[in-house]
């Protein structure tokens, strides 16, 4: 422990720095320097008087050696004391000693007590620094989030830091997803929803078995090295019903609202938002995850999540899905194998999925800038979202059989009526406007490119099987908004892992 006289030191010390910077901003008002200089000056001296304040803090707690009070186990074994020992701390502040007692154990190995009373991280940087550092690496090249830190702190960090860093971070979000309390029940709409598709993420090397080589050893411009591995993205969510007519989607699909209309519409918003009414079929408490361990991993962890955001099982399930049968399959499994008692009330086809087909359809028949291509496809949209899928497909049949048509326009049709076929037991648009349910894929498309692609396809990017399911992982907290909440649960289950034995004082 300090003595009474070299505690004064230390704040003597703080307080001549804090004199400095107060005579350097009054003098800079004097010499009219720019307010941009005096804020970069004010923010370098703050960092260091930080640096200060951190080691007195350090120094004030000692270094856990008392010769008073020698420490023993709990079972009563003495611990023999080996001297003091300084390990490197990087803060914020910049780098600063921890001197501690070291006690070598009876069992054999050193401990330092101390190090269990300032929760010690096991890497060099605080755990403040890494929230810091890996909330940037979430969003940004590894380098770039280095340097973000550099500009900031003046630390001097290497890409590795943060790169090594992903996988420790990543490994704790499982486990903390698993105890943390789902979404209060006054926040959650009446239906849950489900949705999941995939991205591709270049992977490199051959770690991953299901990876073909590169048959290429020269790239053309444009290619890049690797081979792509699908990350499943899958949501949850809840939402409110809120019925809707036609013809909304169909100006919205076919942009036939008019100046009014749309001035209509934004009023009605205003005026929502005015009362504290959500928008509608808006999504609540949405959860996303991302992996690269294949589908049914992903609807395991999608169902389990539905299944403690209403354990009783009473709310209705509407499942959107792009259309691709292996989706469907795959969750229903995944309900079956998790024993989600939810009734699945609808599985939707995106309904601008199915439109692509009917525009696809369209250009074939009445060409790309055809007088009655628009017409045509605002036609069949209407029949789709009255309910009359077998119309529709009936038109198509009837259009490929008497003949007339090219290859090109047959092939079209054949694809389509095969594609409409197959889903039609997801197009009952007719019930689900009805009923108020969302009949687009938004929320899972929306969240395919910024939890997978606006950080796993950026240029240059290189990544390991392992390496880029950490950062898929850490990405879902940040992108989940439990960032915060996450890092208190790390340091925590940290402190209950690295320092699990207690120590006592003898007389």
């Amino acid at each position: 422990m300090l003595t009474i006289y070299e505690q004064e030191a230390c704040w003597d010390q703080a307080q001549e720095q804090f004199g400095q910077l107060e005579e350097y901003v009054l003098q800079a008002a004097v010499d009219g320097d720019d307010l941009h200089e005096v804020e970069a000056q004010v923010h370098r001296r703050l960092l260091a008087l930080g640096r200060v304040f951190l080691t007195q803090y350090v120094t004030a707690s000692g270094t856990g050696y008392d010769p008073d009070q020698p420490l023993t186990t709990l079972d009563g074994q003495r611990l023999t004391y080996k001297g003091p020992q300084t390990v490197e701390y990087l803060s914020i502040f910049g780098s600063i000693g921890l001197t501690r007692a070291a006690y070598e154990h009876p069992a054999g190995g050193y401990v330092y007590p101390m190090d269990a009373v300032w929760n010690r991280p096991a890497q060099k940087c605080s755990y403040l620094l890494q929230k810091w550092l890996q909330a940037v690496a979430c969003e940004d090249d590894y380098r770039e989030a280095a340097q973000r830190l550099h500009e900031l702190l003046g630390l001097e960090l290497g890409a590795n830091v943060p790169q090594r860093l992903t996988p420790q971070v990543a490994a704790q979000v499982d486990t903390y997803y698993e105890q943390a309390q789902p979404p209060p029940p006054d926040t959650e709409g009446s239906h849950l929803l489900a949705s999941g598709d995939g991205k591709g993420v270049r992977i490199l090397g051959a770690r991953d078995p299901e990876a073909e080589p590169d048959p290429k050893p020269r790239r053309g411009k444009g290619e890049k090295r690797g081979t792509k591995k699908e990350a499943v993205v899958t949501a949850a969510a809840t939402f409110d019903p809120e019925p809707r007519e036609p013809q909304e989607l169909v100006d919205t699909i076919m942009r036939g609202r008019t100046v009014a209309e749309r001035e209509r519409r934004r009023q009605e918003r205003r005026q929502r938002r005015e009362e504290g009414l959500p928008e509608p079929r808006l999504p609540h408490n949405v959860h996303a995850r991302a992996t690269l361990q294949g589908k049914d991993k992903a609807f395991q962890d999608l169902a389990h999540q539905l299944c403690r955001r209403d354990p009783s099982g009473l709310k209705p399930l509407v499942i959107l899905l792009d259309g691709d049968p292996v989706l469907e399959q795959r969750i229903r499994a995944a309900l079956r194998q998790e024993q989600v008692d939810n009734p699945v009330d609808a599985v939707i086809a995106d309904l601008w999925h199915v439109m692509e087909y009917v525009w696809e359809v369209g250009t074939a028949l009445h060409g790309e800038t055809g007088a009655q291509r628009v017409s045509w496809v605002e036609d069949k949209l209407r029949a789709l979202l009255r309910g009359d899928v077998g119309r529709v497909i009936g038109g198509f049949k009837q259009r490929l059989t008497k003949g007339g048509v090219t290859d090109k326009q047959a092939a079209a049709l054949t694809k389509t009526i095969t594609y409409f076929t197959n889903h039609r037991h997801m197009m009952a648009y007719d019930e689900y406007l009805a009923k108020g349910y969302p009949v687009a894929t938004g929320l899972i498309e929306g969240l395919c490119n910024s939890l997978v692609n606006n950080r796993m396809e950026q240029s240059g990017m290189r990544w390991s099987l392992e390496g880029a399911e950490a950062m898929l992982k850490q990405r879902a907290v940040k992108k989940n908004g439990d960032w915060d909440n996450f890092w208190s649960y790390r340091i925590d289950a940290e402190r209950q892992r690295l320092y699990p034995t207690t120590y006592q004082k003898t007389a």
